[in-house]
């Protein structure tokens, strides 16, 4: 039987769940400021926003988990640390930061209509 996988790195993004996503959060907060992430309100809070977003297993979420990951990216990206607010919480990226939710909303659409222009290419090439 196969060891389940615990860590993100781990595990394919698409089984990620909201404490895969806290742990990507931490990590890239280590990495990227040199400082503890610290969530905005409770941890429990933090993670059923994250699963309003990427679904449960009893509920589908309102984005696809790789979305999600491309909107942390992009607001860690922009995101400069100041001295009165030296890191991110995911409450802060989803309540100022939309903008970068809404333009990898926009970029994921458009992939998944180029993976399927590009699959009735190929049926349409079989089919001929």
């Amino acid at each position: 039987m196969a060891k389940k996988a615990t860590h993100y790195n781990d595990t394919p993004i698409e089984k990620w769940n909201a404490a895969h996503f806290q742990a990507y959060l931490t990590d890239q907060h280590i990495e990227r400021y040199g400082i503890q992430y610290a969530s905005a309100g409770s941890v429990v809070a933090e993670r059923n926003l994250i699963a309003k977003y990427i679904g449960t297993a009893r509920k589908p979420g309102q984005y696809r988990k790789e979305m999600l990951k491309a909107f942390i990216d992009a607001c860690f990206t922009q995101y400069n640390p100041t001295q009165q607010y030296p890191g991110l919480s995911f409450w802060f990226m989803q309540e100022y930061m939309k903008r970068l939710l809404q333009q990898a909303e926009l970029a994921s659409k458009r992939e998944e209509a180029e993976r399927e222009a590009a699959d009735n290419i190929e049926e349409v090439a079989d089919w001929l």
